[in-house]
């Protein structure tokens, strides 16, 4: 009797084994833990399928492992769908799948505004994921900077030399190309003098640090004045703060003539589950589904059901949220979206910042 449950119970292990292997998997690529993975585990459940999420730190990291290995969905920002879309490296979403969820029409009226502007080549190969703004996070508790900061309409505040301690974004693309902007040129000039200027401009200021995800933190804890952050930057130090139960003593401010940005969802050329890839998509473009994932990362979503049930009470189904001017600053056409100009450009540009840094 026990050599037959013995054999029961092998076989059935490898039937398990077998039915795991047979499962269809989907390989996702994302910046860091950018995505609600209880969402995650609904979707497979639902579809009997196994996400394999891959995080790394940047979108060009995307980029090069998708030169490499083959990935069915990537979450990637606006200039590195523009490269991909380019290059042939994800496909029309639209021509492949008809989504029950997504439709144009439900968008934020700025954010179809936005994306009719500055992405309309190719709107039709992404999914919007989440946008905000560049502007600079500054300490609330040092007298006359907030009134010095709003005066300019530009980012002009953090690219001036003064007593203030600043932190700058170690990152080529976002340092020069807001330069460019307080200069009045086009934040994705490929021009040399135009971008020597820019370089120059960084050179004439002394920054305290140069850093990324850390300067909120810095200004948080005082040893920063002021840095130039994303708005994501902001609104995840506002909720960790609102979690340690700790003091909010800054401010986010997105002046008139700035960068603003876009996330979106794709799906590569490579995917050999493109239906199930795009059904994904669909899964998180769903409103509760994206107030979820929205609450989740606290990031602003473009879809305006989804806004606004994350401004719902708790009892109505929401996530009772009361902080409409700092979490949602809309599009106006001064706003510029970064492009893919050519690998020179961007060659360049991290020429420029390291020069700039070694002055």
């Amino acid at each position: 009797m026990k050599k037959i449950l013995s054999i029961i119970l092998i076989f059935s292990i490898i039937m398990i084994l077998v039915a795991c292997s047979q499962e269809t998997k989907l390989y996702v690529l994302n910046v860091g833990d950018y995505i609600d993975r209880s969402l995650v585990q609904v979707f497979e459940e639902e579809n009997n399928c196994k996400v394999i999420y891959t995080e790394v730190n940047s979108n060009e990291e995307i980029y090069q492992k998708l030169k490499n290995e083959a990935y069915d969905i990537c979450v990637v920002s606006d200039y590195m769908i523009d490269r991909m879309y380019q290059e042939g490296l994800i496909i029309n979403l639209f021509e492949e799948y008809e989504f029950e969820n997504y439709d144009f029409e439900d968008l934020l009226p700025n954010a179809k505004t936005f994306l009719n502007d500055q992405c309309s080549s190719y709107a039709d190969y992404f999914i919007p994921y989440f946008w905000g703004t560049m502007g600079i996070l500054y300490n609330t508790d040092v007298e006359g900077l907030e009134e010095y900061i709003t005066q300019f309409d530009t980012l002009e505040a953090i690219y001036t030399n003064n007593e203030y301690n600043k932190g700058m974004y170690n990152a080529p693309r976002d340092s020069i190309a807001m330069a460019l902007m307080v200069l009045g040129l086009d934040l994705n000039s490929d021009n040399e003098e135009d971008l020597e200027k820019a370089s120059n401009l960084i050179k004439s200021v002394t920054y305290r640090a140069w850093g990324d995800d850390n300067l909120k933190e810095m200004v948080h804890q005082g040893m920063l004045d002021m840095a130039l952050v994303y708005s994501g930057d902001y609104l995840d130090e506002y909720y960790q703060c609102e979690i340690d139960d700790d003091e909010i003593n800054f401010y986010y401010y997105a002046p008139e003539k700035t960068n603003i940005w876009v996330d979106g969802m794709v799906v590569t050329s490579q995917s050999k589950n493109k239906e199930l890839a795009c059904k994904f998509l669909d899964f998180f473009t769903e409103e509760e589904n994206q107030a979820q994932n929205s609450d989740f990362i606290g990031y602003c979503p473009l879809n305006q059901l989804a806004y606004d049930i994350l401004f719902l009470s708790e009892e109505d189904g929401g996530y009772d949220y009361d902080m409409e001017d700092e979490f949602f600053i809309p599009y106006n056409s001064e706003r510029k979206i970064f492009k893919y100009v050519s690998d020179k450009h961007y060659n360049m540009l991290n020429d420029l910042l390291e020069e700039s840094k070694s002055k």
